[in-house]
């Protein structure tokens, strides 16, 4: 049977399940608070699956895979060590936030915590606005992984993500959730196979290392730089990779993670408390299973192609040199889980960006809306954001990893002091809006200088770290002002 055949049955098989878990999501959907936070009711096993499949993104193959098999394991200290420990500032955040807050919302958190509608419809936009940006990573992932599989072109297979992202998305958080089970079952299991095949094909992971010791190659084609002996193995790879972009990647992706919107909302739609940090953990635990064998899986691909044939990206080594290498069978369940994380992001997304704008927004400009015109509003809301982000993916980023990092970074910027300050600190509401203002204007300033100058030496620096300590110094000195001016 050729490739292309088994991918379509394959392709064929996930559009069924996809179909029938969102009907059945829908179904269960009565009211705003079963859409938004799906009843309060997630219980450890979908909780577990939706936080998972939410977290494993197209960066964290496509753009993490192919920065791994450029760079070696600079790649886990650039991305999964920053991953993991924002997940421990999640779970010492879970059982204050579940236990304190009846949310419906994240950036209804701001509003009950420090009585400002300003904060709250602040955050909202800037949460509406990263997520649009975000989206369009994710329909990148699914656009080239789908030209492959059905060898078309990527302008006309990113319109194919509407049909899954927006379907997905239109029950609410319980049509989400189950579409998420399934694609978390997709992705364990494909990508430990994937592992697993690469694994074999080196004879082991003892000779995966050895080999990758000696490696002496340019990664791609005409490229300018080499890897040189070693530093596949080198977390700086022997120099390519600058300690400060490696290191200061943790503000950016590290905190941006644990003030992360999708995560917070998995947190208060577990049903209580215990739940939602055994969510965290558990899904800490399989994700770690599923990295090493991506880690393993790269590093064994550069092993077997030293050097990657032209592409236009890093995000197209990976499905690139598949194809070459893996049976028919393999490639097509590869590609699929790869279409099963572009979609698990993106709906859970899409999802928020619509509630934070019925709900943060138009319910605070007008009052009164009825339950069944919110649900409405809510899907055309949808449909909206959905084909902005597909328009915006036309003209997608050139790095999946690296935009995520500076995308995460707006929130370790702008939400995170006063996230965490408003759950375990007794703060003022002034504080909390100097802290969201003065670290959001600082990223993005420095952002800014950084796009425009090309000075190698702010190019080294994850913008997150200037925002949050930005962030940090304008609460604490807010708060310092507020209690000397009492006394």
């Amino acid at each position: 049977m050729n490739g292309p055949f088994l991918s379509m049955i394959f392709f064929f098989i996930y559009t069924i399940l996809m179909i029938y878990s969102a009907r059945s999501g829908f179904y269960d959907t009565y009211s705003v608070e079963d859409f938004f936070v799906a009843g309060r009711s997630l219980n450890t096993f979908f909780s577990t699956a939706t936080f998972l499949a939410t977290w494993f993104s197209a960066a964290s193959i496509l753009g993490l895979g192919g920065y791994i098999y450029i760079y070696g394991l600079s790649g886990v200290i650039y991305s999964i060590f920053p991953w993991f420990s924002g997940a421990i500032l999640l779970v010492l955040l879970s059982r204050r936030l579940r236990k304190e807050y009846s949310l419906f919302t994240y950036p209804e958190f701001f509003s009950l915590r420090y009585n400002s509608k300003i904060m709250q419809i602040c955050v909202a936009l800037i949460m509406i606005f990263s997520y649009i940006f975000y989206i369009t990573m994710q329909i990148k992932g699914f656009g080239l992984v789908m030209s492959m599989l059905l060898n078309i072109p990527y302008t006309a297979a990113i319109f194919l993500v509407y049909l899954y992202i927006l379907y997905t998305t239109f029950g609410g958080l319980f049509s989400v959730v189950k579409t998420d089970t399934v694609n978390a079952f997709i992705i364990f299991a494909s990508f430990l196979a994937f592992g697993t095949y690469i694994i074999l094909q080196n004879g082991g992971i003892s000779n995966i290392i050895h080999q990758a010791d000696l490696l002496d190659a340019p990664p791609i084609f005409g490229s300018e730089i080499k890897t040189p002996p070693g530093g596949l193995l080198d977390i700086f790879c022997k120099g390519l990779q600058p300690p400060a972009y490696l290191l200061t990647s943790f503000f950016g992706w590290g905190l941006g993670l644990a003030a992360n919107p999708q995560y917070v909302i998995r947190i208060v739609s577990a049903k209580d408390t215990a739940t939602a940090k055994k969510m965290i953990i558990f899904a800490v635990f399989l994700l770690s299973i599923i990295y090493t064998f991506i880690v393993f899986g790269a590093l064994g691909l550069r092993v077997l192609i030293p050097t990657s044939p032209p592409v236009n990206n890093v995000d197209e080594i990976i499905p690139t040199l598949l194809n070459r290498i893996s049976p028919a069978y393999l490639n097509g369940i590869i590609l699929v889980s790869i279409i099963a994380a572009s979609v698990s992001t993106a709906n859970s997304q899409l999802l928020l960006i619509a509630t934070s704008f019925t709900y943060d927004i138009l319910k605070n400009l007008r009052k009164e809306i009825r339950e069944e015109e919110m649900l409405n509003l809510n899907r055309i809301t949808i449909a909206v954001a959905g084909t902005l982000s597909l328009l915006l993916s036309f003209n997608p980023p050139k790095s999946l990893i690296e935009f995520g990092g500076n995308i995460w970074g707006i929130f370790s910027s702008s939400t995170f002091i006063p996230l965490y300050a408003g759950v375990f600190l007794k703060n003022s509401t002034r504080a909390a809006e100097a802290s969201f203002t003065s670290g959001l204007i600082t990223y993005l300033v420095f952002l800014l200088l950084q796009t425009l100058t090309k000075i190698t030496i702010l190019s080294n620096i994850h913008p997150g770290l200037l925002g949050f300590t930005a962030s940090l110094a304008a609460f604490w000195a807010v708060e310092w002002r507020s209690k000397r001016a009492k006394h």
